[in-house]
């Protein structure tokens, strides 16, 4: 039998103490988040359904989306990269530039940041896709879906793609000082309250999205992510400004 070295009994208060409080503001930050996303969360689902439904259901549709695959084969990673550009960090920069109470909160010149920051995660998102078309086949049938959205949602995302996203995003909201987004992340209150509730919110929002993404050809996977990106995020300025 093994023993647990006895802890002084000032710190197992502490712990204690804390342990409730952080899982009590968790709660309450996932029915925050739940309650803040639920219509734009369903707009969402229902605008992912439109763009399956359109891929397998019409003709058209279908035709279009086959040129668009051509496109992207031709062009690779330089497409992903142009196209989350665009649809991720052009299109929305546009719109939120256009509507009056923030047209003075971005600078113009932080576009050249979306541009270059979305054209570099572009290539990583279809490097990932491409990884994971390797490790589990291009198939779409349940299965490789699961597998993949299972994938994408709990290893990249926790570990690569929000972290990332969600940085470099506060460093330009810090006017692209080092020194105080260093400051603020390295906090460890930073990643267990502000990231967590960012993370619970990627996982609320976008687990059908991905998974509606994974059930079409790897083509494919980039550009309808990019067109549901650009829904969502013209989708939020949209509510936001009808809200605030």
């Amino acid at each position: 039998m093994s023993s647990v070295p006895e802890m002084p009994e000032s710190v197992t208060a502490v712990q204690v103490a804390m342990a409730p409080s952080w899982l009590g503001r968790m709660l309450s930050r996932v029915r925050d988040v739940f309650k803040r996303n639920l219509l734009p969360g369903l707009v969402l689902q229902g605008f992912v359904l439109l763009v399956i439904g359109g891929y397998y259901l019409l003709e058209p549709v279908y035709a279009f989306f086959m040129k668009v695959a051509q496109v992207k084969e031709a062009w690779g990673m330089f497409y992903a990269g142009v196209s989350t550009a665009v649809f991720a960090g052009l299109i929305p920069f546009l719109i939120q530039k256009s509507r009056p109470k923030y047209r003075d909160q971005i600078p113009n010149w932080h576009v050249g940041f979306f541009l270059v920051f979305w054209f570099v995660m572009g290539m990583v998102f279809d490097g990932f896709m491409r990884t994971q078309a390797m490790l589990y086949g291009q198939e779409g049938n349940l299965k490789t879906m699961l597998y993949k959205t299972a994938t994408d949602m709990l290893v990249f995302t926790p570990l690569i793609g929000l972290p990332t996203i969600s940085i470099c995003l506060l460093w330009r909201q810090n006017r692209f000082g080092f020194g105080k987004t260093w400051g603020m992340v390295r906090q460890k209150s930073w990643w267990s309250e502000r990231f967590m509730s960012m993370l619970i919110a990627n996982w609320m929002v976008w687990t059908l999205a991905i998974a509606a993404v994974y059930s079409l050809p790897l083509p494919l996977q980039i550009p309808v992510q990019n067109l549901i990106m650009c829904f969502w995020c013209v989708l939020l300025i949209f509510l936001t400004d009808q809200t605030d």
